[in-house]
């Protein structure tokens, strides 16, 4: 009994200055109006490349309603607030573009039926400031092209009938976990036509390995209207969800069924993988077990969403893989459902930004919690989405805020204790990414190769360790692929992956002392000039995107060079240091060398050292480095080591004169 009719497809557009009663009447004006393929976004036509303000959107079709069904219309998202007609019946509004909407129109669906969508997405503001709207990213970013606007429906529009009931919202996580054994929590809100008693079914099924199945059953007596249910319950032989550099993202097959007199009424699925995830001190614990992060900063993978598809994700975890990655952090957006499905697969974690704007005006301090929710009920299903973000302050693309309001800060932290209600499970950060000096939290960096960035030192000592606990935003622009100049692009590219190396080897050497996690900014650039990314906009990577490949693998050697030139007659001392993140007990000895030759090729120093990996240790000094550099030029030392039967070698240039 449960039925789906899809409304995507061609629908009309037609610009307007003002919403009226006019547009959903019999005197519409047949002119004007432009078609397109949904789900889309308006400036993908080129009649409306460069247009902002607001739109109504058209479609016409027909349906054949069935006696004791209920129907609902669902607004999967907008960009950036609407409302919503139906045969000339005002259904309501939304506003805030990802959150999934969903409107009861029983009472008017007819044969013959016409929907309407009045759309607003605001453009920059006379004064050249922009609108109070929480799109994060999508509003005024440097990464975003001169009068870009994303306004659009940009996700998909249907009709849902069940029976008598159907499930609201529903929400599934794991309270505790040992070994093998786990409890689950349940919660979840049904909407009933009339008062009946129906059966609630979930049901949990390997989805990517063969294991055993769970099924728990609970009887609900409803009353007219929404009602909730809770309900805890231990599974045993579970197989627990990791990271795919730590083992296998098992997931879960999971459906909530409502059945009544032997018929279902109405049915939700996810794909749920079991896991715990917690800080300690800003180190993860995933699964009870400490885990060092890498990652980036993850930019959407397109100016429009809503063309972005399922392959589009997996080229970009190929290449987040390749390069060693187990976090993205979802930079002041939210993307598509298909992209945290993507992630869940792949057993890599998502850091959840909400997309609030620094210094945003708290006019409507209700309808911001309510896009809070809807962000948790959004995804609160999906085991990859392990930390959420209110306010992100880390990076310094753009221009900086400077310090934050006091009742900004007391805004932000009534939205992360209400997001903290309502999901215990995961770490909730209110303000991200304060500077150094005012850091609470995760902390950004923007010191620069090789004119200052070596003052980064001084948070590697004593108490200023603190602020770097988990660097959230580090990096450095790279010259892409409109520039014409082979030689300028590979030498801004080669300063941008010294840059990234410099960072990582900093943050590595301090693994758990006290740096539990690290994201550079950013993984994929949007347009094809200077940019932060170490991917390209075509999905190619830069000549820094090696460098990330070196360095984050998960035995890594590398020196902390204390300068980047010396006098001739100075003594060059530096340590070596092994850094191995796997956490297998049993694993096969790692063979380094470390070779230092002068600028006429003649070898000055060398060392190797055979040694056991211990599971998931700290970075360990192998030795020291400790020569007079006496002859002017570049100096190469050369670190190599063999690793379960491949050879990686990292080079680092030391010049004297």
């Amino acid at each position: 009994m449960i039925g789906k009719m899809d409304l995507d497809g061609t629908w009309e557009l037609h610009p307007v200055a003002e919403f009226s009663s006019l547009w959903w009447s019999e005197e519409a004006p047949d002119e004007g109006w432009v078609q397109q393929e949904m789900p889309g976004q308006w400036q993908e036509l080129d009649s409306f490349s460069r247009y902002a303000g607001k739109m109504v959107y058209r479609r016409n079709f027909s349906f054949v309603p069935e006696k004791d069904r209920i129907y609902r219309l669902v607004i999967g998202g907008v960009f950036y607030k609407y409302r919503v007609y139906l045969n000339n019946y005002a259904l309501g509004g939304r506003e805030g573009y990802f959150c999934p909407t969903t409107f009861n129109i029983t009472p008017y669906l007819r044969a013959e039926n016409q929907l309407i969508l009045e759309v607003e997405s605001p453009g920059k503001n006379a004064d050249g400031t922009t609108p109070p709207v929480l799109t994060g990213i999508f509003a005024d970013h440097p990464n975003f092209p001169e009068g870009f606007n994303p306004g659009g429906l940009w996700r998909p529009v249907c009709i849902l009938s069940s029976g008598s009931a159907y499930i609201e919202r529903w929400h599934l996580r794991t309270e505790e976990l040992d070994g093998d054994e786990a409890v689950l929590k349940l919660q979840t809100e049904v909407y009933a036509a009339r008062e009946l008693e129906l059966m609630v079914q979930l049901q949990l099924t390997p989805n990517n390995f063969d294991g055993q199945s769970f099924r728990q059953e609970f009887v609900l007596k409803l009353e007219k209207g929404t009602n909730p249910l809770q309900k805890s319950f231990r599974l045993q032989g579970i197989r627990p969800w990791q990271t795919w550099d730590r083992g296998r993202p098992y997931l879960y097959r999971t459906t909530l069924t409502l059945k009544a007199a032997d018929q279902t009424w109405d049915e939700k699925e996810c794909r749920f993988g079991i896991r715990t995830f917690t800080f300690d001190n800003f180190i993860p614990c995933l699964n009870g077990r400490r885990l060092l992060v890498k990652g980036s900063n993850y930019l959407p993978s397109a100016l429009y969403l809503s063309k972005v598809g399922p392959e589009d994700y997996q080229a970009e975890i190929a290449l987040l893989q390749k390069s060693h990655q187990n976090m993205v952090r979802c930079y002041q957006h939210l993307e598509k459902t298909e992209f945290y499905q993507a992630m869940d697969e792949a057993g890599i974690l998502v850091w959840q930004d909400f997309p609030i704007p620094a210094g945003y005006s708290f006019t409507n301090l209700t309808g911001i919690l309510q896009q809070v929710e809807e962000m948790f009920n959004l995804l609160s299903n999906h085991p990859s989405v392990a930390i959420w973000a209110l306010s992100n302050h880390s990076g310094y693309e753009g221009e900086q805020s400077g310090r934050l309001g006091i009742d900004f800060r007391q805004q932000v932290k009534k939205l992360a204790q209400h997001l903290n209600e309502l999901d215990p499970s995961r770490p909730v950060i209110p303000l991200s990414g304060w500077r150094p000096g005012q850091a609470v939290a995760d902390t950004g960096f923007n010191l620069q190769y090789p004119e200052e960035i070596f003052k980064f030192n001084q948070y590697r000592r004593g108490f200023r360790q603190r602020y770097i606990r988990f660097v959230s935003w580090f990096g450095r622009t790279a010259l892409g692929s409109a520039e014409p100049d082979a030689e300028a692009r590979a030498r801004s590219q080669c300063q941008q992956a010294e840059t990234l190396r410099f960072y990582i080897d900093r943050l590595r050497f301090h693994k758990y002392r006290p740096t539990g996690g690290m994201l550079f900014f950013c993984f994929r650039a949007l347009t094809p000039g200077l940019s932060w990314s170490v991917v390209d906009e075509r999905g190619e990577p830069k000549d820094s995107f090696s460098t990330v490949v070196l360095c984050y693998r998960p035995v890594y050697v590398f020196a902390l060079l204390p300068q980047e030139q010396y006098r001739i007659g100075t003594l060059f001392q530096t340590p070596i240091c092994f850094s191995n993140d796997r956490a297998q007990e049993a694993q096969t000895a790692v063979l380094v060398k470390a070779r230092l030759t002068d600028p006429r090729g003649q070898l000055v120093w060398k060392e190797q050292w055979e040694l056991k990996p211990k599971p998931d240790e700290e970075t360990r000094i192998l030795g020291e480095v400790s020569v007079m550099l006496m002859v002017k030029g570049t100096y190469r030392l050369n670190l190599s080591w063999v690793d379960q039967g491949e050879t990686i070698e990292n080079l680092y240039q030391i010049t004297a004169g």
